[in-house]
């Protein structure tokens, strides 16, 4: 190696450190793609619902609006979750088919997605059980609030697949209160995933 060294011209070896030079860069450093970047504007365009608001806050308006909602579990505890998670959604959207494999695999995302959700469906079903009619079925969700429960479902099938999707409604099916001592039938036909989205 060393003779090889002495002996090889001093553009060879300067082409050789360059094309080294080179892999170690993009080893370490990969290139970003078209995916990365969309990624980078559905992030930038959620920070202020998602992220932190600086170093000393660590909870998110994410956290602290779905905690209001969740213990309010009414119309004007959830106004404003509702309304940040349709602007997430109105940005996941728009997403292409191309990346929806880079977003949906980004656990924030994730996170928001199935966790909101389960919160819609458990407001829903009610604290015992929900009626057997349809104008109980949804509590006192109205027809927006239904549309964006069928808006982040779309988006998790979208994202995760039919398959994964099913998996989850089941586990949110099984562990709404008193759904141990209902049939699947009973389950489904009582919760607001039996309601259509095609309407």
């Amino acid at each position: 190696m060393d003779e090889f060294l002495r002996r090889a011209p001093r553009t060879v070896l300067a082409l050789v450190a360059i094309v080294i030079g080179y892999a170690l860069i993009i080893g370490f450093n990969p290139p970003r793609t078209v995916c990365d970047e969309q990624m980078d504007v559905v992030l930038e365009s959620q920070k202020s619902f998602l992220s932190p608001s600086s170093e000393k806050i660590r909870k998110t308006a994410a956290t602290e609006l779905y905690e209001l909602c969740k213990s309010d579990n009414g119309p004007g505890g959830c106004f404003d979750f509702f309304l940040n998670l349709r602007s997430m959604a109105d940005g996941l959207e728009r997403v292409p088919k191309t990346c929806a494999e880079t977003v949906g695999a980004n656990e924030l995302i994730q996170n928001w997605i199935f966790k909101s959700i389960t919160l819609m469906t458990q407001i829903a079903w009610g604290d015992s059980n929900a009626g057997v009619y349809i104008s109980r079925k949804h509590s006192w969700l109205d027809a927006s609030d239904f549309r964006l429960f069928c808006r982040l479902k779309a988006l998790a099938v979208r994202f995760y697949g039919e398959d994964a999707f099913q998996a989850f409604r089941e586990s949110v099916l099984s562990s709404l209160p008193g759904a141990d001592k209902m049939t699947r039938e009973q389950k489904w036909s009582r919760s607001i995933f039996s309601s259509s989205c095609n309407i």
